[in-house]
Parts: structure tokens; C-alpha cells; sequence
């Protein structure tokens, strides 16, 4: 079993996507993923690393994109979602990052939170976005 760790950001209802774009984006957000990736590869698709262009990735052992990264990621790499479907890999999850915008937003597309199921809530924290007033991350674990 590979151990993965998988951020993965959600409006009011759970929505992640519409039309094949991500509702919002936030260089907070973006931070707050880097340094929980300290150490580890940091997977994510093409579409997802036009964000962290030009950011000092610290101590991220590598950013690795590729459109089909899911399949690829390695036990103890973190993955960052959007529009991907976690469902064929969160058997593999040790731990799930929520970013909750804390605004309702369109959507199409939808975190399933029938998959919360066997994690239970480690930690919460809010903090300022550079997008948002308050974004809400909650850590899940096994």
C-alpha cells in the first residue's frame, strides 16, 4: 500500500471544479501546501503547476508534473487535486488537507465526502488568504 498525502481545495457544497476550471486559487493556499510537503515530492497536474510558477518551493524534495500523476505517486509523496477524482487511490491516503474557500461558489464537479468515512478529523485552522478573508484547512488522518 502506498502511503499518500492528497490537498484538495472545496467551496460551501464540496464543489472543486466547473467547466474544467478551479473555482478560486490562493497564494496562501499554495504556501500552506508547500510547507506541508516539506520533504516529500510534490505531485500535481499540468494545469495545477502554472500556479506555483516563480514560488519558492523550500524544502519540497521535488514538483513533479504530470497529467496522470495520480497513477504515478510513490508511497509517501503528496498530491495536489483539481478535477482529478481521488476515489481510485484514497484506499492509499494516510492523510487528506481540505482548503475550504468558506464561499459557495458554481460547480460541476465535487469532492465526494462519502470518502471522509474512515478518517477522522486530526486538526483545524483558519488563516487569511491573499483571495479569501478566512479559508479553513482541516486535516484529516487514519
Amino acid at each position: 500500500m502506498r502511503k499518500m498525502k492528497l490537498f484538495i481545495c472545496v467551496e460551501d457544497n464540496g464543489g472543486t471544479m466547473f467547466n474544467r476550471r478551479r473555482l478560486s486559487m490562493d497564494s496562501a493556499v499554495r504556501e500552506k501546501i508547500l510547507e506541508a510537503s516539506r520533504g516529500r515530492r510534490l505531485l500535481m497536474s499540468h494545469y495545477s503547476r502554472k500556479q506555483f510558477d516563480g514560488m519558492e518551493t523550500g524544502s519540497v524534495t521535488e514538483i513533479l508534473a504530470d497529467d496522470d500523476f495520480l497513477s504515478k505517486a510513490q508511497s509517501g509523496d503528496a498530491c495536489f487535486l483539481e478535477g482529478q477524482d481521488p476515489a481510485a487511490v484514497f484506499g492509499d491516503v494516510t492523510e487528506l488537507v481540505l482548503f475550504r474557500w468558506n464561499r459557495r461558489y458554481p460547480a460541476d464537479q465535487y469532492f465526494d465526502k462519502g470518502l471522509l468515512k474512515g478518517l477522522s478529523l486530526k486538526r483545524t485552522e483558519e488563516f487569511p488568504g491573499s483571495s479569501h478573508e478566512t479559508i479553513t484547512m482541516e486535516v484529516y488522518g487514519r
